[in-house]
């Protein structure tokens, strides 16, 4: 059952976990193989993909890093909540696939077998990560607290050169097959625990007062940026690749941008309603939309402009309430971490 709003909570951390599900929503969206408005899709994915993934792990570093914690009743608490449902949903997953004669029993079971070792959802990538970055957490949360701001911006300026090296593939398309990052010397930067730091810093330090004329610069160039670049001959996969400075940069601004909005009484409700519900409509959607709204969709062929926010709503609604009604249930926190 989820519990009410309190006085002291941050609903702008609610704001920006309702913003990033329904980034995720909007990535998973586009139906395969439309030929209606395709051109829309590659610009579209990045400035999902930017609010979904990337934010969820600035979310949970704001969250879980602002104060060292005890080692094993937090490991207790955060890693029960995110691993029991996602097995659960895997499971289900699974269960579906091999009804439609997608999977034999004999694969079911060796999935199952393997979701220890890596996901057999594909979607569920971002929880096997999590689940790392947790379990650090006790020991980065003290390392945090007794951080200068000044040594944490060495180390997130470290961690920001690695964000360029996607950009040599412009030099040369063999460069990531050429580089091996697990020995390299920047390997302890290069990965998603970083983001997580970020977003810790940002609660901690970043704190605007009022929105500067260049703020709104910034916004417009990594804005107009992409869409200029997606006319060039510059490969898609070095804009969109969550690992560079251009995408990190946008999520930072989502993320700024959010944290200093004015939220009304009304809204905070809403916002706080919605993300409490989001680790489950995060778990519940690709489900929804893979396995009733695009089966109902496809044979129309619909342009994107209009297929996307028609999948994306349903999606939200009907996975919403999924969530919904099992966090009725006795054990709810077991099947949607509520």
């Amino acid at each position: 059952m989820t519990t009410q709003p309190t006085e002291n909570r941050q609903y702008w951390i609610d704001a920006v976990r309702s913003f990033a599900c329904l980034c995720v929503i909007c990535t998973h969206a586009p139906i395969p193989g439309g030929t209606h408005g395709t051109n829309f899709i590659a610009p579209f994915n990045y400035f999902s993909v930017a609010g979904a993934s990337i934010l969820f792990f600035m979310i949970s570093g704001s969250l879980v890093l602002y104060k060292p914690k005890p080692v094993l009743p937090f490991l207790k608490k955060r890693l029960s909540r995110i691993v029991f449902p996602m097995v659960f949903w895997t499971i289900v997953s699974l269960l579906v696939a091999t009804s439609l004669g997608e999977l034999t029993w004999h694969d079911f079971w060796h999935h199952v077998i393997m979701i220890p070792v890596a996901p057999q959802e594909g979607t569920y990538w971002f929880i096997y990560v999590i689940f790392g970055i947790y379990l650090v957490t006790p020991i980065l949360a003290t390392w945090l607290v007794n951080c200068s701001k000044k040594d944490l911006r060495f180390y997130l300026g470290i961690w920001a050169v690695t964000l360029l090296l996607p950009y040599l593939n412009l030099l040369n398309p063999e460069f990531t097959t050429s580089i091996n990052f697990n020995n390299g010397y920047l390997y302890s930067f290069y990965g998603f625990l970083w983001f997580a730091v970020m977003g810790y810093y940002i609660r901690r330090y970043v704190n605007i007062q009022k929105y500067r004329w260049w703020h709104y610069l910034i916004f417009v160039i990594l804005v107009i940026l992409p869409a200029i670049l997606y006319l060039t001959p510059i490969p898609h996969n070095v804009i969109q690749d969550r690992m560079t400075i251009n995408m990190v940069a946008l999520c930072i601004c989502y993320y700024v941008i959010i944290k200093h909005m004015s939220i009304s009484p009304r809204w905070e409700k809403i916002f706080y309603n919605f993300a409490q519900h989001s680790f489950g409509i995060y778990l519940v959607h690709i489900l929804v939309m893979r396995r009733i709204l695009w089966p109902l969709l496809e044979p129309y062929n619909i342009h994107y402009l209009i297929q996307i926010p028609l999948v994306v709503a349903a999606t939200a609604f009907c996975s919403y309430m999924t969530v919904h009604l099992f966090s009725k249930l006795p054990g709810s926190k077991y099947i949607v971490g509520l």
